[in-house]
């Protein structure tokens, strides 16, 4: 791990202000630290040497008292700046992080991206605490002191000098497995986490196989690993911690035998003298800390370094340099050109060679059993993909040379799967539309034949839904989803299988709905159902094993 990440500074403008702070507030201290210890000797040999008076030395203690509490302040803002820096960087990242999967969703597993940007992060808060002060004090107090030593004695300089690499040499030593350890530590606990993710996802299905208890024991064994990485990681900070103290100790005596020796023979004066033998161990001490502080953040650079490698993992959809503003897909056809793809990791082509147009204002329904590519074909449209060779255009412009963003504005799209985030049923359609009216909300869910239970709802479309909110039957979330898309005014409307888990008289109250729509908008139906597809598609198009297999023109509104 380096001392100062750089991608951090990078990453975060309040890593850059705290540590220039850190070099101001070190400046401070080294100076505070020096002028404590030449009161100090001043003090001491006043009263004990020249027998002066308490009262005769009444200001300078008052100034070493001073100066202690301009001290514990330094130290006060170095660790409240490191939290309030801490919880800004941290926030920072996860926005990044969060920015970088939205752009590329299934790039890496939830439960990945959800310990990296939780637990995760929340170990940076020692690191920016605790290991970046004491980094800059170790910068700036043991060279302040060595100057000041030298000009009072330079043989004491120079056992000084000459002790102190010991520190960050067994610190680096050390220091080395540590990072090894924190490694293997947020390892663990990725794997833990991702663990526990996957078993709860599954719940319904381990329950219906009566598997849940082989889960348990994984899960305990999972638990029991991520304990002794931990276990590991703490006994080489013990052992570190002896090792420094040993080091400081051994540099401090020889400094004190050498001066002792000297002021007993009268090689030195008793005030200098006093003064080396309290700045000795504030030499070491920042080092000390420093090295100490290292296991500390240890395991947030360990999830820095892994948030970092998530960031910037190559994007499966990148932005063009100079993007193209894209056509509107009524006034130019969608073309798919050639399109294979294959998963990551995957053996087989799902899609082979792929050729499919989508006229301005037209309806079409893919159709095809599970597994043929329909979902493939709607993520490629969303630019949630690439596929492996062809092009995917608009109006003859390939999307690889459009923004994404800039492109999914004009699509609406209405998932297999759909989430709800917290908040009311409205705001849940409004996030097709944030512009959308009270009226054109109620109007959508009308159109989704959401709005009679919606109405049946505690607070009809003021209830909470999502997390937190009002739970939902799968049937009532798939009509909130289509209502989403509906109160959009996008150009290009994608539904992935609208009817499924719906009752027959629903599905088909639906149907008709979307087959009523203003024909002002193009339309991609994905289905199972091929009457819905031949109710609603002016044509059907067949997927069958990753190809086209028949494309059928119907009659608006009517059969084929």
């Amino acid at each position: 791990m380096k001392p100062i990440d750089p991608r951090l500074l990078r990453a975060s403008p309040a890593v850059r202000r705290f540590l220039a702070a850190c070099g101001v507030m070190a400046v401070a201290t080294a100076a505070v630290i020096i002028a404590q210890a030449t009161l100090i000797g001043l003090i001491v040999t006043r009263v004990f040497l020249d027998h002066t008076p308490i009262a005769r030395v009444s200001g300078p203690v008052l100034i070493l008292a001073a100066l202690a509490l301009v001290r514990a302040v330094l130290h006060w803002a170095f660790e409240a700046g490191g939290h309030i820096t801490s919880r800004a960087a941290t926030s920072d990242l996860r926005r990044a992080l969060v920015g970088r999967v939205l752009r590329s969703p299934d790039v890496h597993a939830a439960a990945d991206v959800a310990t990296a940007a939780v637990s995760g992060l929340e170990a940076l808060d020692p690191y920016f605490a605790q290991y970046l002060p004491q980094l800059a004090l170790a910068a700036v107090v043991p060279l302040a002191i060595l100057v000041r030593v030298s000009l009072l004695d330079l043989e004491s300089a120079a056992i000084l000098a000459l002790s102190l690499p010991l520190i960050p040499v067994f610190g680096a030593l050390v220091g080395r497995d540590t990072a090894r350890r924190a490694r293997g530590r947020y390892a663990a606990m990725a794997q833990l986490g991702s663990h526990f993710v996957s078993v709860v996802r599954g719940l319904p299905t381990l329950r219906a196989f009566n598997r849940g208890e082989v889960q348990a024991e994984r899960i305990a064994e999972t638990q029991d690993a991520y304990r002794r990485q931990t276990i590991a990681t703490l006994r080489i900070a013990f052992l570190s911690a002896f090792v420094l103290e040993l080091a400081a100790m051994l540099g401090c005596a020889l400094v004190a035998v050498e001066v002792g020796v000297r002021l007993d023979g009268g090689g030195i004066a008793l005030a200098p003298a006093l003064t080396i033998l309290v700045l000795a161990p504030e030499l070491y001490l920042p080092w000390r800390n420093a090295a100490a502080q290292f296991h500390a953040s240890a395991d947030g650079a360990a999830a820095a370094d892994r948030v970092f490698a998530l960031i910037d993992a190559p994007a499966r959809v990148p932005v063009p340099a100079i993007p193209r503003e894209p056509l509107s897909p009524t006034d130019a056809p969608v073309r798919l050109r050639g399109i294979r793809y294959t998963h990551p990791g995957g053996a087989e082509e799902v899609l082979r060679g792929v050729d499919l147009t989508l006229n301005p204002g037209e309806r079409m329904a893919l159709v095809g059993p599970s597994g043929a590519g329909k979902s493939t074909i709607v993520r490629l449209l969303l630019r949630f993909d690439r596929p492996d060779a062809g092009s995917v255009e608009i109006g003859g412009c390939d999307l690889d040379l459009i923004d994404p963003d800039a492109w999914r504005r004009l699509v609406a799209w209405m998932p297999q799967r759909p989430h709800l985030t917290a908040g009311t049923v409205a705001a849940a359609i409004r996030l097709g539309n944030p512009r959308a009216t009270d009226r054109e909300v109620i109007r959508a869910a009308r159109l989704a034949c959401a709005d009679r239970f919606i109405r049946a709802l505690p607070s009809g479309y003021a209830t909470p839904v999502g997390d937190g909110g009002r739970a939902l039957s799968t049937g009532q979330l798939r009509r909130l989803a289509l209502a989403r898309a509906l109160v959009s005014d996008a150009p290009l409307l994608v539904l992935d299988e609208p009817t499924v888990s719906l009752d027959p008289a629903t599905a088909g109250g639906l149907a008709g709905a979307l087959a009523s729509l203003p024909r002002d908008r193009t339309m991609l139906l994905v289905t199972h159902d091929r009457e819905l597809a031949a109710r609603v598609a002016d044509r059907v198009v067949e997927l069958h094993g990753g190809r086209i297999r028949t494309a059928v023109p119907v009659d608006v509104g009517g059969g084929e």
